[in-house]
């Protein structure tokens, strides 16, 4: 678990603020304590930033012109600065302060810098398992695919030497950030051995509390739900190359499945696995036939 931080800002950088330092930091373990999610109107706002800020181990000072033109932010920082447990990032060209210039600052006016992003990261005790830019730009892909409904194959390859990258944090935050109607189901759980738990899962995760008869009517139920759907429902499959081992649940179900995906499109899947999803299903299975399922790489660090 990395340490509790607290992010000083101007809202004037509130968009990267929210979507790229807050979903790194806590996709690699940080506890991030932020204004937006904790202060409460009709509270008094320096009595809530400074409970807040002693609540934290460590701060981050996001500079830019607007940061020190912010009597709030100005306080802010001079807090952290007396406290000595803060990192200063340069998001926008300003000039930085004397009592900044002889501490750690980090110039991240570029974020596709890597190294940079890595100093943030390491002071706040947070691990993504690959570069900051590389986890992102997997996610924007992911979003951007999703909006679209289209399915896509998140491949998270296990490579020795390199480190595990935080997929599953990733499927987190895509849950809690952008699409909060995602329902994630884990294959290589064990109470999704059956194919009629399965299916009971993947419509309890779209939000269907639905009785599931028994094979081979479970795939009715299936079938039914989504199609009546007015809008195409969201589902992760996380350990798809589970299917493998998983020959209870016949070829039936995949068929189901690709039906609802590509000829009816009330189904937009998430697949995870380790190896490429074409790779894992013989040449007539009727998953293979899926032609706009996108692909995604997250890979770990060397």
């Amino acid at each position: 678990m990395g340490k509790k931080v607290f992010i000083s800002y101007s809202h004037q950088q509130g968009e990267w603020v929210w979507n790229s330092l807050v979903p790194c930091l806590r996709a690699g373990g940080a506890e991030v304590h932020i204004d937006v999610e904790r202060f409460k109107a009709g509270k008094d706002l320096t009595a809530q930033m400074d409970a807040e800020q002693d609540a934290c181990d460590f701060s981050v000072l996001v500079l830019s012109p607007d940061y020190f033109t912010s009597k709030n932010c100005q306080h802010e920082m001079q807090r952290a600065v007396s406290r000595d447990q803060f990192v200063a990032v340069e998001r926008v060209d300003c000039t930085i302060p004397p009592e900044l210039q002889k501490t750690l600052y980090v110039d991240l006016r570029d974020d596709k810098a890597a190294d940079k992003w890595d100093l943030v990261l390491r002071e706040c005790e947070a691990d993504l398992g690959t570069t900051a830019p590389n986890w992102l730009n997997v996610r924007d892909e992911i979003v951007r695919y999703l909006r679209d409904h289209r399915s896509v194959n998140l491949v998270v390859p296990r490579v020795a030497g390199h480190s595990k990258p935080k997929w599953r944090e990733l499927i987190a935050h895509l849950q809690k950030d952008y699409f909060h109607d995602l329902g994630v189901v884990d294959i290589e759980s064990g109470a999704n051995n059956a194919r009629r738990a399965l299916v009971a899962e993947m419509l309890q995760a779209c939000g269907a509390a639905l009785p599931v008869p028994p094979e081979p009517e479970d795939l009715v139920t299936l079938t039914k739900y989504f199609e009546q759907r007015p809008t195409p429902a969201r589902l992760a499959l996380t350990h798809f190359d589970m299917v493998a081992h998983r020959p209870n649940y016949e070829v039936n179900l995949f068929a189901a499945l690709r039906h609802l995906i590509s000829d009816c499109r009330k189904l937009v899947l998430l697949i995870q696995s380790r190896a490429h999803f074409i790779e894992l299903l013989p040449k007539d299975h009727p998953l293979s036939s899926i032609t706009d399922l996108k692909t995604v790489e997250l890979h770990g660090r060397l």
